[in-house]
């Protein structure tokens, strides 16, 4: 022990700990979590530990979740509307557009569907992938992820039919790419 100890000084000192004062991952929750007693444990601070792992853990605003409930009175082809909504659930750390999408799928799936790799590849062969979050939020980035969710909602709408409903597209569309034998960041 003494061996890292010595081999580290340089970075720590004399005091290993003095790196948390750098510690910053997921601040929030990690405060939350690290005060959790067992007996409080639910199926909900167990996904939230779960997120946190994964670095996925979505912090977002109550006003936020009551603006998508507003998602679910949209009809059939005016995903267009949501465009603000979008925008603010791009900005919430923890989603990205697959994640945005998801969310807003859920609450009305015949207006949204998922995007994600393999439903974008048998939608858009050969075409370059939607962007991925950037470290720093530009509008840029918001604009094209909205301009290219909606373009893809648009052309899901176009090959929907009774044989593919709209409201299954993503979920028919993702197993036909997993029988077409593709893999995920393969032939896009």
């Amino acid at each position: 022990m003494t061996e890292l100890f010595s081999k580290y000084k340089h970075i720590w000192g004399d005091n290993p700990r003095a790196l948390l004062e750098e510690y910053n991952y997921q601040s929030e929750l990690t405060t939350k979590l690290d005060t959790l007693k067992p007996e409080d444990l639910d199926l909900k601070t167990f996904y939230e530990i779960v997120l946190w792992k994964l670095n996925r853990f979505p912090n977002i605003q109550s006003d936020l979740l009551d603006e998508l409930k507003g998602a679910g009175t949209l009809k059939a082809k005016e995903h267009r509307q949501a465009e603000e909504l979008l925008q603010k659930l791009l900005t919430t750390p923890g989603i990205a557009l697959p994640m945005a999408s998801t969310i807003l799928r859920f609450l009305n799936p015949s207006v949204f569907q998922i995007i994600d790799d393999r439903v974008y590849r048998i939608i858009h062969p050969g075409k370059a992938k939607y962007p991925s979050k950037p470290q720093k939020l530009n509008k840029r980035y918001l604009s094209i992820s909205c301009d290219i969710y909606f373009d893809y909602l648009d052309a899901l709408h176009k090959l929907a039919s009774p044989k593919l409903p709209f409201e299954e597209a993503d979920r028919i569309l993702y197993e036909l790419d997993i029988k077409l034998g593709n893999k995920i960041g393969t032939g896009i």
